[in-house]
């Protein structure tokens, strides 16, 4: 069980938390109640437990003292969820500051809303004791990594990355993503300020990582959308528009990022910026909708507002957007192959195109930020590895935003690439371990499937070539002999459980039929199906006799 603290000064706050849910359908405990801040901090070392929920107003100690307080002692456990009265950022920033999971107004507070909150935690608990036990059932794997295999699919999906439409509905299925409305369409949207917080460490991560989560929870209120982190500072959104008619909708669209940017703005003092573009009809355009978003972003940052795409006012503007048709196939492979070859000679040839042309700044400026959301995106740990590079600058790589001339958009590129290129050189041959590792979790959950080199293949976005190569090179077995074993594994385990006949278990493991099953289990057992259970029976008999 999880354990749960609350700590409030209001006795009627303690019982309403207490009932708000049903806390057993969380796998949660209720194990004390603390009524000011010494008691709460003297039970969570009594108690130790998971998540804490505590007002920051109460007598002896506030709220954010206790968890500074046992911060310090205990380090990262528990989680803190922060309650108040007060709508004032200095509250919430000191919250961030301490890394809460949430910070939650007293009299807006409704079961849904903690529900959200609670989630959020237990998701954090479960990412920490995958950490410290080093390895993670299949299950909890799958459930960690859902999020993040999604925002990169959308990373994907916007970048035009996708091979084909077919390895896009693959993947689609596969991370369970529904886009079934009529209309869509994408806003790009940027974190500006507040100037109270450094531009860069761990404040600057904690507060755009807040922000970033309030926008999420702010938008799901609202209905099916999709919030995508692409860098530190900036985030696309997916906005499904009701309706026959798209035009009609975009005033609700322009209202709904309106109340989104004031919530944000009221809670961390942020303001946020965008975007908006066309709205597409099959979501394998959003492509689209995104490179228009893209064209108006100029604007919304001039006028420090959010706008829509015209085409007939953006077609008129000065310099188009760099074109990415040809290399972009190339530098997500790159990214994803981590082939330092290739990185160092796409971003080299850029660097070229715009070299000595400041008339070009505008697309300069767009190609360096897609290189950039590309990396952050499609590398694991990419954010950090970037950082990384630019640690010495005042921004960190978001230096990039601040760049107003050829010279030094140029300069930030080359050492984007130089950096990029040895980082990624050092880390290569993990990283493949990694993505086979992958691949090897991905065959496991759909043994129920008839499993082929070109289906998989398609939904890492790799060519079934690169793929065999890679799999046999890392693994040290052909992919289709180990497909073939792990499903005849699993065969075995199923007979010895008794969980069916061999033309059942046959159709569970994906077989066109059992008799096909029989042959390729007779080729690597040396016995067929029927063979195996009556020697595993006669086994089981001999040693219960053994036994009496």
């Amino acid at each position: 069980m999880i354990k749960l603290l609350i700590a409030d000064d209001e006795a009627l706050v303690c019982i309403g938390l207490q009932s708000m849910l049903k806390w057993e359908e969380y796998n949660i405990e209720i194990v004390g109640i603390a009524h000011n801040g010494a008691q709460a901090e003297e039970l969570i070392g009594s108690l130790q437990p998971d998540i804490v929920i505590t007002d920051i107003k109460m007598p002896v100690k506030t709220g954010l003292e206790v968890a500074d307080a046992v911060r310090r002692k205990q380090g990262r456990l528990p989680l803190f969820i922060i309650l108040t009265s007060f709508e004032e950022f200095e509250y919430a920033k000191s919250a961030i500051e301490l890394q809460a999971v949430d910070y939650l107004v007293k009299l807006e507070l409704t079961p849904q809303m903690l529900t959200t909150s609670i989630l959020r935690a237990i998701s954090i608990l479960a990412d920490y004791k995958s950490l410290e036990q080093g390895a993670s059932a299949p299950d909890s794997t799958r459930r960690s990594d859902l999020q993040g295999h999604r925002e990169k699919f959308f990373t994907r999906l916007l970048n035009n990355l996708f091979e084909n439409k077919n390895q896009y509905l693959l993947q689609q299925k596969d991370l369970e993503i529904v886009l079934d409305q009529p209309f869509y369409v994408v806003s790009t949207c940027r974190i500006l300020g507040p100037t109270s917080v450094p531009p860069r460490g761990d404040k600057l991560v904690a507060l755009c990582t807040s922000t970033l989560q309030m926008a999420k929870d702010t938008l799901a209120r609202t209905g099916t959308c999709f919030v995508i982190s692409l860098d530190l500072r900036n985030f696309a959104v997916i906005l499904p528009v009701t309706g026959t008619n798209p035009e009609n909708g975009m005033a609700a669209i322009g209202m709904l990022l309106a109340h989104m940017a004031s919530v944000l703005h009221n809670y961390f003092n942020v303001t946020v910026i965008g975007a908006v573009g066309f709205a597409v009809e099959d979501p394998y355009l959003l492509r689209d909708s995104y490179e228009s978003a893209r064209r108006a972003m100029p604007e919304a940052v001039r006028g420090q507002s959010f706008v829509f795409y015209s085409s007939d006012r953006h077609a008129r503007e000065e310099h188009a957007l760099f074109d990415f048709s040809e290399s972009r196939q190339d530098i997500r492979r790159a990214f994803e192959e981590m082939d330092t070859r290739a990185l160092y000679a796409i971003i080299t040839r850029m660097i070229e195109d715009f070299d000595s042309r400041p008339e070009l700044v505008v697309p300069a400026m767009d190609a360096a930020c897609n290189v950039l959301y590309m990396a952050t995106s499609l590398l694991a740990d990419g954010e950090n590895m970037v950082e990384h590079i630019f640690a010495d600058e005042p921004e960190g790589y978001r230096a990039i935003y601040q760049q107003h001339t050829m010279e030094g958009i140029v300069e930030w590129l080359v050492r984007f690439r130089d950096g990029s290129c040895e980082l990624l050189s050092s880390r290569r041959q993990s990283y493949k371990e990694q993505l086979v590792k992958n691949v090897q979790s991905y065959i496991k959950r759909n043994l129920d499937s008839r499993l082929s080199l070109n289906q998989v293949a398609d939904v890492f976005s790799f060519s079934p070539n690169y793929l065999s190569h890679l799999f046999s090179k890392t693994a040290g077995i052909n992919f289709v002999d180990y497909i073939t074993e792990t499903k005849i594994a699993a065969a075995k385990e199923m007979m010895l459980r008794g969980e069916g006949r061999v033309n059942e278990i046959s159709q569970r493991l994906g077989y066109e039929s059992a008799f096909y099953f029989s042959k390729v289990f007779k080729k690597v057992e040396g016995v067929s199906p029927r063979e195996f259970m009556q020697q595993t029976e006669t086994g089981l008999t001999a040693g219960s006799l053994g036994d009496s």
